[in-house]
């Protein structure tokens, strides 16, 4: 709800700027306040310079500390999506990838065949992943086993073995649809593409983000690293709050990692 309304609070400010009049800092603030937002960064860039960027509001409440454009640290989340489609990119340019071959030519030979149960003959490619139209259904028992607190996930699972134990020959993981023809959000899609990322650039989709994206950008790795333990001033992580009790509970049984915390309005 909150990662909504953040969205809202965006979109209503970049259709302000794009009609050139640049909301005051007390109207964000107010916009903010209103959505029960803690804070926020904002950013608007054209294609060489950077034309605003400023901070709101805290990024903790407990220590009390302010939001910073320099040092305060997002949790990316499913923005981790567009690195993904950056490296495949990368490599479609490279001739090493193309966006409409069956993913299975791309992934170890002993690698688990990956194929729709109901539509077997159909190829899964990284267009139908990157556009979320693989026909990959939801069984959130199984994905909630990938968000653990700290690095958890990281250490227990590979990627492999995560894409893997989901994508099986297990119906109710799939929609009943043929490849291509639907669109559902899926994490794991998303994943399945990373992985194959793995396999032909032969190196760990971590360190083929940190070599080919985040350095030539000059990101520093110590302040958007791959696994929490990247960080190296954990302090300036932003902090998880809810101001609703009754959902409390709900962010910390499916989003643990996130340290989610109450607050009173």
């Amino acid at each position: 709800m909150l990662r909504l309304l953040l969205l809202s609070v965006l979109i209503a400010f970049f259709t302000i700027v794009s009609s050139k009049e640049c909301p005051s800092r007390s109207s964000i603030e107010k916009s903010l306040l209103d959505a029960h937002i803690p804070g926020a960064v904002m950013i608007v860039v054209n294609t060489t310079d950077i034309l605003y960027q400023e901070a709101f509001g805290y990024q903790s409440f407990f220590p009390k500390q302010i939001m910073n454009v320099d040092k305060s640290i997002f949790v990316l989340a499913s923005i981790s999506k567009t690195f993904i489609a950056i490296a495949i990119m990368q490599l479609v340019e490279s001739k090493l990838l193309d966006l409409d071959t069956d993913i299975n030519q791309y992934l170890w030979l002993s690698d688990p065949k990956i194929s729709h149960p109901l539509y077997p003959t159909h190829s899964i490619t990284l267009r139908q992943l990157l556009s979320h139209s693989a026909s990959i259904g939801k069984n959130f028992e199984v994905e909630n086993n990938f968000f653990q607190t700290d690095d958890q996930a990281l250490i227990e699972t590979t990627l492999a073995e995560a894409c893997f134990s989901f994508l099986n020959h297990n119906v109710s993981n799939w929609l009943p649809y043929q490849p291509g023809t639907v669109t559902l959000y899926s994490n794991v899609g998303s994943s399945l593409a990373a992985l194959v990322i793995e396999r032909v650039a032969k190196i760990s989709y971590e360190q083929y983000i940190k070599e080919n994206i985040l350095k030539p950008l000059g990101i520093d790795v110590k302040k958007a690293g791959f696994r929490l333990s990247d960080i190296e001033d954990q302090s300036n992580l932003v902090k998880h709050y809810s101001f609703n009790s009754s959902t409390l509970h709900d962010w910390n049984k499916f989003l643990p990692q996130l340290n989610v915390t109450q607050v009173n309005v």
